[in-house]
């Protein structure tokens, strides 16, 4: 058997697991044959049609053509002692492989029956997409150690399985021989939505790209480096079960391609040229080396470099060095689903280059974070001398949640204390807006699971057992938010919940979430999911973000069938809102260093170091800037009945019911307003908590605590928002001497008739917090002959 007459048998066992028909037909083939003889029974019935023929045809053509070039070029580079090797990731173009890797085909004829997934790749295109991994019996240790036998699948032993290509599928297979086949890859097919060699922003229609968007920001051949638009969903290098569909494979396919082209230009020019002149200049350089050539109109340095160049041929017999044709390397990472601006290396001396940035770049920014607060009043240049001490400057941008904590049950027991921040949506900006321009710290607990834990403190159970041993492990973790920007609500009205779908699809968003806000933030150190989990730690998860609560997991038969029981153990965010949104750094110059007299100096004998010189990449939009634009632009289309909130009126009105309350003279006081005043029809209302001072003598302040209801029309309170209805109650509890705070609100139905009113509580306030329904209704119904009733339920605005 070959490798891909085995990877063909894997693929008929993987089918035939849930198909009761393919089970029988196994069954029989192997009982009445030997089991070579099933196998190609079997690889006969899943390879024998025109469209796998086809499919395999073409992969076995993108294989040769690599192969072909690379015997080319090594031909052709100097010294010959080296040879050029195109990576197997970079050959081939998964876009041409079925998007899917499952099939719904059931083999069943009744149509309500349950779906089988079932892959749908061939054995080629698994090769092609590296997901077979193989290990050799022969590669199995002969000798033992303390008289026990090696263990091969040990790595410490220095034998690891290799993962196979398109060129090992005729390789035989012996007995013993260890495979691994990932029959059913998981899939990044997002990576083949986009043109890896084309400018960002800009869609070729022409040609081979079908109007793919290009991701392109800047190329620099010379220096060494390609910046990408990384879309999300996309990983940045090879995963073990797909070495194509990736950052690092789709940029080296790409150069390929335009390797290719360029190869086909040259070869193209190079048959102009007559034969008679290539005789003339071989007869001059053999006469050259021989001293009787007459070099006339031939200078010494040409003929010198002529002669070296062909002694250098003629080291055929020394040992070939692997050099690869294209090189690509991703010294800066993301996460899958991390957008934005990504490093790819086309030269190993950028590569080295910008990892000893990336290794310094923490302390630097430490040091210039100390250099700020020693001098407050910084200037520009201050901030220069900053990055120049890092060499590297990274800014992201991020939607995150704004989930106010729910109080409905705060009061319902005797004794609860009073909260002492009300639950509410501009509480919770304020709260988040206190973190910018300050260090945000925590600690990351070693674990290679997520999602990851970080803590304000190191527990001290961790310091009490192991001491300042076990708590070195905990990384310091430390990021700035540079910036809050405007809010926008998620529940609640038309464009509310259509940002919502935008941004969760029909299901997904967390429980609670009211809002989202975008920010600005800057990495000090780098960990694993840094941002991702000490915003979520502070209680601000990344919208799209399963692991930390950002979203909610799809819980469907058919997706966690897809993702083979990853589903339950928080599967990878589809779209996370995270954007490396702004990236700069030193550039490199190439030093090169002293050499025998050749004129040829190979690229990877060059060294890169710093200059002066800074770069500078900026993205103005995120792949959430469209939906956030649309929900702006329907917005200011509501009437003033549909407003939800505005922060600004709230947040001025929150800072107000703070105040002191004003002095009283009893001989002015006036009476205390109604405990409930409803308008009819549905509309706003605040519930407010007053409290009088102790010890008074006045009969209408016998109480130390007192509760209203308001709900009130536009018309009537001036304005469509919550603040607006609360406001004049506020001012007339004040001028009595009493501290009021607005304890949440939501909309009151009220029905009022001769024979029973009614009046029905519900929703929620963005300002300050869904009210406490229940008790709101009690309220009702003791202060007023209304029949009240109430309805706790999220979502309800």
């Amino acid at each position: 058997l070959t490798c891909e007459e085995v990877v063909q048998w894997v693929l008929h066992l993987a089918k035939a697991r849930n198909n009761p028909k393919m089970q029988q037909q196994t069954s029989n083939s192997n009982s009445s044959n030997s089991l070579q003889t099933s196998i190609h029974s079997a690889i006969f019935r899943e390879g024998s049609n025109i469209y796998h023929d086809t499919r395999q045809s073409r992969i076995q053509i993108e294989w040769t053509q690599g192969e072909e070039t690379e015997a080319t070029v090594s031909n052709d580079v100097l010294p010959s002692s080296s040879i050029k090797v195109l990576d197997p990731a970079y050959r081939h173009d998964p876009s041409y492989f079925p998007q899917t890797t499952t099939s719904n085909d059931n083999g069943d004829d009744d149509a309500d029956a349950t779906p089988i997934i079932q892959p749908n790749l061939i054995a080629s295109e698994l090769l092609a997409l590296g997901s077979v991994w193989y290990l050799p019996q022969s590669s199995s240790p002969k000798s033992t150690t303390n008289g026990k036998s090696i263990d091969r699948f040990d790595p410490s032993c220095g034998i690891k399985p290799i993962r196979l290509n398109v060129g090992d599928a005729n390789r035989t297979a012996s007995v013993g021989d260890y495979f691994r086949v990932h029959f059913d890859p998981r899939r990044f097919v997002d990576a083949n939505l986009y043109d890896w060699g084309m400018e960002d922003g800009v869609v070729k229609v022409e040609g081979d790209s079908g109007g793919k968007p290009g991701v392109i920001v800047k190329r620099d051949d010379e220096a060494g480096y390609v910046i990408v638009n990384k879309p999300p969903n996309i990983p940045v290098h090879a995963r073990v079960d797909n070495s194509l569909e990736n950052v690092a494979s789709r940029v080296g396919g790409s150069l390929w391609v335009e390797f290719q082209k360029r190869k086909g230009e040259e070869e193209e020019s190079m048959l102009l040229s007559s034969e008679e002149d290539d005789g003339k200049e071989d007869a001059l350089l053999m006469d050259a080396a021989n001293g009787t050539a007459n070099v006339t109109n031939v200078s010494n340095d040409v003929i010198a470099e002529r002669i070296r160049i062909s002694r250098e041929r003629k080291m055929k017999n020394r040992k070939q060095k692997m050099e690869p044709l294209i090189y690509v390397a991703t010294p800066q990472r993301l996460d899958q689903n991390t957008s934005g601006l990504l490093v790819v290396a086309t030269k190993k001396s950028f590569a080295a280059y910008f990892a000893k940035l990336l290794r310094t770049k923490t302390s630097g920014q430490l040091k210039s974070n100390n250099d700020d607060d020693d001098d407050a009043s910084s200037s520009s240049s201050s901030k220069s001398s900053r990055s120049s001490s890092c060499g590297i400057h990274k800014s992201y941008r991020c939607l995150v949640c704004i989930a106010p904590p729910s109080h409905d049950n705060e009061h319902k027991k005797e004794g609860d204390a009073i909260p002492a921040t009300i639950a509410s949506m501009a509480s919770e900006i304020n709260r988040l807006k206190q973190y910018t321009n300050t260090i945000m710290k925590h600690f990351l607990e070693p674990s290679i699971r997520s999602p990851k834990r970080f803590v304000p403190t190191i527990p001290e159970d961790v310091l009490a057992v192991d001491g300042d041993d076990k708590a070195s492990s905990w990384a310091e973790c430390l990021l700035r938010i540079t910036n809050v920007r405007e809010v926008c609500t998620v529940v609640g009205n038309d464009p509310s919940r259509g940002l919502a779908r935008d941004l969760w699809g029909d299901y997904g968003k967390p429980e609670g979430c009211v809002a989202v806000a975008e920010c600005e933030i800057e990495l000090l150190t780098g960990r694993t999911h840094q941002i991702r989990g000490q915003l979520a730690a502070e209680g601000f998860p990344l919208v799209g973000d399963v692991q930390y609560g950002g979203a909610v997991p799809n819980t469907s038969s058919l997706y966690k069938e897809r993702c083979k029981g990853r589903a339950e153990s928080f599967l990878d965010s589809e779209c996370l809102a995270l954007q490396c949104r702004k990236l700069e750094f030193l550039d490199p110059h190439h030093v090169v260093p002293k050499t025998d007299g050749s004129s040829l100096v190979a690229d990877k004998d060059k060294k890169a170091i710093r200059s002066e010189r800074w770069n500078s990449f900026t993205l103005d939009r995120a792949f959430w800037t469209p939906f956030v634009d649309r929900y702006h632009t329907e917005s200011a289309k509501m009437s003033s009945s549909e407003a939800t909130s505005s922060l600004a009126v709230e947040e001025a009105l929150l800072l107000q019911t703070k105040l002191e309350p004003r002095s009283v003279d009893a001989s002015t006081t006036r009476e205390v307003p109604p405990k409930v005043l409803l308008s009819q029809g549905s509309n706003k209302y605040v519930v407010i908590r007053a409290v009088f001072p102790n010890g008074s003598d006045d009969d209408d302040h016998d109480k130390d605590e007192q509760w209203f209801v308001r709900s009130a029309s536009p018309e009537e309170c001036g304005g469509p928002y919550h603040a607006n209805v609360a406001e004049t109650l506020l001012q007339q509890l004040r001028s009595l001497g009493f501290t009021a705070t607005v304890m949440g609100g939501g909309r009151i139905d009220f029905m009022k008739s001769d024979e029973v009113s009614h009046a029905h509580v519900f929703g929620f306030s963005y300002g300050f917090g869904k009210g406490d329904h229940e008790k709101v209704a009690s309220i009702i119904e003791q202060c007023t002959d209304v029949v009240a009733t109430f309805d706790s339920s999220d979502g309800l605005y």
